[in-house]
């Protein structure tokens, strides 16, 4: 018992940690990301020699735009894109809006899953057959096609919206089952069956004795649903799908098309084959390393919480 618990906050301590250290990533890279993600630098110089970008890691630069009217020194952490844009900037200037684009899918996957999971638990026949029906179609459509084809077909409704909608349909249907699941081994205990003998029943029955043991459950599935979105996200970067309008900008070193406008993690991953082919590994790895140790961090915490909820019953 003690050696369990001892693992459940090993496993919260480093979830916590990680995204600590995410969080000053993000923190770091804001400091200046206005002015290093917004303009293009074609090249820059260092000991007489010439370099175009995407630049390496490490790199301490006098870079210059396109057209010569800006210049300035700039050491760059992590590397450039293709755009000669730092990717410490970058990655903290795309994180707050896809961390807000991943919450808001989240509460949209617990709302459309809570309620069609509670009316599965009190046993509505429509409401069962209507999600078994439902989800053995997205069981049988490969869940990043349908998600991609759904915010496809959105875009002209908003491309923000699409994209909630678009990757809610695809995690919904988890969450009602463990929500079914959990009203239905609760109706079941003896204590609900008292409960009901003694006529609570209807939304006082669902106060008072539902919603206690439906808390935890929800609050458990919490962290897989927001690691499971973030890679989602990058998922339908690399294919191309991703929040925002691009402007391609023509590249005779590398990569034919770099994306110039406001950057989403999403969006910083959609030149990632080009990059791979060109060999130029670090506008690749750096984005997606990012959103891995992310997903990572809240994978961590929600197995400590699990370990702990299961330690509790």
């Amino acid at each position: 018992m003690r050696l369990r618990i001892n693992s459940g906050v090993m496993l919260f301590g480093a979830g916590f940690l990680v995204l600590g250290l995410m969080a000053a990533l993000i923190i770091a890279g804001l400091r200046e990301a206005t002015y290093w993600t917004e303009d293009v630098w074609a090249g820059g110089h260092t000991a007489n020699v010439i370099l175009l970008p995407p630049f390496p890691p490490l790199s301490n630069l006098y870079v210059f735009n396109v057209d010569l009217s800006a210049r300035a020194q700039h050491f760059f952490v992590l590397g450039s894109d293709g755009g000669g844009r730092d990717l410490l900037a970058l990655v903290g200037r795309a994180a707050i809006p896809s961390l807000e684009l991943v919450g808001v899918v989240v509460i949209a996957r617990f709302a459309i899953g809570t309620v069609i999971g509670i009316a599965m638990g009190f046993g509505s026949a429509i409401a069962r057959e209507s999600a078994q029906a439902i989800g053995s179609v997205v069981i049988g459509f490969p869940y990043l096609a349908l998600a991609a084809v759904a915010i496809q077909g959105l875009v002209p409704k908003g491309r923000p919206l699409a994209f909630v909608i678009g990757m809610a349909l695809v995690g919904w249907r988890d969450i009602a089952e463990l929500v079914a699941g959990q009203v239905e081994h609760v109706r079941s205990q003896s204590f609900a069956v008292a409960a009901r003998a003694l006529g609570t029943d209807g939304l006082r029955f669902f106060r008072l004795h539902v919603i206690p043991f439906l808390r935890p459950t929800i609050g458990v599935e919490v962290p897989f649903q927001v690691s499971a979105s973030l890679v989602l996200l990058a998922e339908l970067g690399y294919i191309q799908v991703f929040l925002g309008p691009t402007i391609p900008l023509e590249n005779y070193r590398g990569p034919a098309t770099v994306v110039i406008t406001k950057p989403e993690l999403g969006q910083l991953l959609s030149l990632t084959r080009e990059y791979i082919v060109a060999g130029q590994f670090w506008p690749a790895i750096v984005p997606a390393l990012v959103i891995a140790v992310v997903a990572l961090g809240f994978e961590l915490i929600g197995t400590a919480v699990r370990g702990r909820t299961r330690l509790g019953r």
